[in-house]
């Protein structure tokens, strides 16, 4: 097989040519030289994508975007760390707008790595389960990314969250009134158990905003939770390809005459605030006035 490595360590490259003895092993190191390479190589059997690059803006959702409009029958492997932190929402985009046929963690010993590149190239299952939780969060109705954001509101919101920690200089910022917001973070509140609850593991101890030293206030012990997951995932927010991505999504969703996803919100709402306080935003197509 010929096998792509977009990656942006060359170790990782030479480590997967040494474990992948047999096969024919390319690499590339920054997800952007990805179109001058398509288009002088023979077309690849498989790429395994990095999710992150130190020395580039691109992600690894830039390099699913490429391959799958230059190499549509390349099948895809993502590769990642357990160590990155704010690699998650990159795994829920990769798995719910690609069709990655495999998770293949950079920790995996030789064996692994080499049975789950072979179970991809002869159009098995991977063997390693790693990609399952993904799989099924993107399966969800709606998908858990879609739970988190699901209009341009809900993006410059996020987004204005990793910048401000004040309520009126958020609500400011993202041109919302503070109801709008608080109705927002409880919400979100919700959607990020959800997370926590698909993803649960052992973690360093109660986050912000939760616990008995949690602040009495509903309102300000969401807004701390909800910065605090917004920092973690300013990367994410901030991304360009995650924007362009998303705002396909919803394109699509409205241009289908899909599920009015304020009904969803309220659902999630229930216990935590007014979420009908969202509605005229979470029912407005991207690029129509709200």
């Amino acid at each position: 097989m010929r096998i792509l490595v977009i990656d942006d360590y060359l170790n990782v490259e030479m480590a997967l040519r040494g474990i992948l003895e047999g096969h024919t092993v390319t690499g590339v190191r920054d997800p952007a030289a990805l179109p001058r390479m398509l288009a002088h190589e023979k077309p690849f059997d498989q790429a395994i994508v990095d999710l992150r690059y130190a020395q580039s803006a691109s992600t690894g959702l830039t390099a699913l975007a490429t391959l799958r409009r230059l190499a549509p029958g390349t099948k895809t492997i993502i590769s990642t760390t357990d160590e990155e932190e704010n690699r998650l929402l990159y795994l829920l985009a990769a798995f719910q707008f690609f069709d990655p046929k495999a998770l293949l963690a950079k920790r995996a010993d030789a064996f692994v790595t080499r049975a789950v590149v072979e179970a991809v190239g002869r159009g098995d299952p991977s063997p390693s389960p790693d990609a399952d939780p993904f799989r099924s969060a993107a399966a969800m109705r709606p998908p858990l990314l879609d739970q988190l954001v699901h209009n341009r509101t809900e993006l410059g919101i996020w987004q204005e969250l990793a910048r401000f920690d004040k309520r009126q200089e958020i609500a400011n910022a993202a041109h919302v009134h503070p109801r709008t917001l608080d109705a927002f973070t409880a919400g979100k509140c919700a959607a990020i158990d959800a997370v926590n609850a698909h993803f649960s593991r052992p973690g360093p101890g109660p986050e912000p905003g939760r616990g008995p030293a949690a602040a009495p206030d509903g309102h300000a012990a969401n807004l701390i939770r909800v910065i605090h997951f917004a920092r973690i995932h300013v990367q994410f927010f901030a991304d360009d390809e995650v924007a362009g991505l998303l705002g396909a999504s919803w394109r699509s969703l409205y241009a289908r005459g899909g599920p009015r996803y304020s009904e969803v919100l309220h659902d999630l709402t229930a216990a935590g605030g007014p979420g009908w306080q969202l509605m005229d935003h979470a029912d407005t197509p991207p690029g129509r006035p709200r």
